[in-house]
């Protein structure tokens, strides 16, 4: 009889551990609280139209590079998924004129300097920090643990040959980094790759992996992403229960043993347990606050330490033909707006102009993320009225709407606003810690680490998902889904003695 395996959350880590523990052979099934799978890679429908809630771009679209095995191997990429690579990664509007960050480097090097020759020497760092981010590719066929020399070895000649880091940049933020330029076309440009409070290095990788032939829009977005995943998994005889939420995992002497579903007096058996959840969730809730995680308790403590990225999304749809506008535009409205402590003076608007499933009845979809931490005034304002929230929420799209409307005044009236998700959003519908949908995200004087995939005083248990990794995202995910099946099989191999 084959050995079970219960895999909490579907989120992409969560989906990738329970596709190869059923790979090898194993019984698995899967336990989701929502509705449906995909935890933060999700989407969700308003008014007849479909707003995309995470993927801006994809590592691992270029077929030949590992995090493509790991999607093509799970479904989620694969020959009969078209994959869209936009010319322009960024855009932005300075006096009326439009100006592009190109994913050619070469384009983009000769868009910089004729926008501004006195940032020669900035610019030529910046093209040197991307070129050391191209073709980087993470080893991901076991965990670094079980990493020899030689497995190691093709990555470290790599870095390398790519050069020393400069040693300025190396603790900057985005927002740091931008003020090493002139000209504030260029700010503008930057300042669209990735949210300014992130380390700057983030955006280095962004650039370096865009500008290397990946990084494309997986047509349909992450809704339909997910589902091939999820199709996947149980093609190959996996079960999935939605809408089951756990209480707590059963330990007993030592090992992980079963779960405790909520509102269910059983408590279920089974041989392994992988966790594909929020870590607050995991040490708090599943494991009730009974092994203590020094990995984890360091990023909670030191918020000035590791970045905890959160925000407000704004789905919007625009009747008119979008065809020929960029997809990720700098807006700058006339006035900021406050979100109780935090000041927002400007975004960047992603625009699906290039995906059908994303334009209907000659209008298309439009998302902005604002960046903001302010999970507990949305609360207490939530709490407080209904009314005011909404009110609230209301307003901050308004904002957003009329610095559109301040760049491309051809779109005054023809915008509507589909729906706005707060913190609070994602925190109830995919249980992430304070409505994050990345954490634990080191500034760049914090010591890279990643957690070994383990608690301490706990057999049987291994741990998925994007916040045992520096920085986060999908492909950090879906790495920490397959190492966490490798690491149990890895135990099962010497429980049977081989």
């Amino acid at each position: 009889m084959n050995r079970k395996v219960f895999v909490i959350g579907t989120g992409v880590s969560g989906l990738v551990a329970g596709i190869y523990a059923r790979l090898a052979g194993l019984d698995v099934e899967m336990f989701e609280a929502h509705s449906v799978v995909g935890g933060n890679c999700t989407g969700w429908n308003r008014k007849g139209f479909h707003i995309d809630g995470c993927i801006q771009w994809l590592t691992g679209t270029r077929p030949g590079t590992g995090i493509n095995e790991i999607w093509k191997t799970c479904g989620a990429l694969g020959d009969d998924v078209p994959v869209y690579y936009t010319e322009k990664i960024a855009s932005a509007v300075y006096e009326g004129k439009t100006y592009h960050l190109y994913s050619d480097l070469k384009k983009s090097e000769a868009e910089l300097l004729s926008i501004a020759p006195d940032d020669r020497v900035a610019v030529k760092k910046l093209l040197k920090d991307i070129r050391r981010f191209q073709n980087l590719n993470v080893p991901i066929h076991k965990p670094f643990e079980q990493m020899n020399l030689f497995d190691v070895l093709p990555l470290i000649w790599k870095l390398l040959l790519s050069g020393k880091p400069d040693k300025k940049t190396e603790t900057m933020t985005i927002s740091d980094y931008l003020g090493e330029f002139k000209s504030p076309v260029i700010r503008r440009l930057l300042s669209c790759v990735f949210p300014v409070v992130m380390p700057v290095y983030t955006m280095f990788y962004s650039l370096g992996i865009r500008t290397s032939g990946d990084g494309g829009w997986p047509m349909g977005g992450s809704q339909e992403f997910v589902e091939r995943m999820r199709r996947r998994f149980v093609d190959l005889g996996g079960k999935i229960h939605l809408g089951k939420e756990i209480d707590r995992i059963i330990i007993k002497d030592g090992k992980a043993t079963g779960i405790k579903p909520k509102d269910d007096d059983r408590e279920i058996p089974a041989d392994y347990i992988i966790t594909a959840v929020d870590a607050d969730m995991l040490l708090n809730r599943l494991l009730e606050g009974r092994y203590p995680d020094s990995f984890f308790e360091k990023r909670f403590a030191e918020s000035h330490n590791y970045l905890l990225l959160t925000g407000t999304y704004v789905g919007l749809s625009v009747q008119a033909d979008l065809g020929a506008y960029p997809h990720n535009i700098y807006i700058r409205p006339e006035k900021p707006v406050r979100i109780n402590r935090t000041e927002l003076s400007f975004f960047n608007v992603k625009l699906y102009n290039y995906d059908p499933k994303f334009i209907r009845d000659g209008k298309t979809i439009m998302t902005i993320l604002l960046t903001e931490n302010e999970f507990d005034y949305w609360k207490a304002l939530k709490d407080r009225s209904i009314e005011a929230y909404k009110a609230e929420k209301e307003r901050i799209a308004g904002w957003a709407i009329e610095g559109i409307v301040n760049v491309f005044p051809e779109l005054e009236g023809k915008i509507e606003l589909l729906d706005v998700a707060t913190p609070l959003t994602f925190n109830k519908y995919c249980n992430s810690y304070r409505g994050s949908y990345m954490s634990f995200i080191p500034y760049g004087h914090v010591r890279k680490q990643i957690h070994k995939g383990t608690i301490d005083g706990i057999k049987n248990l291994y741990i998925a998902g994007q916040c045992t990794f520096p920085a986060g995202g999908l492909p950090l995910a879906a790495l920490s889904g397959k190492f966490a099946a490798q690491r149990l099989l890895t135990a099962e191999k010497k429980m049977n003695g081989k």
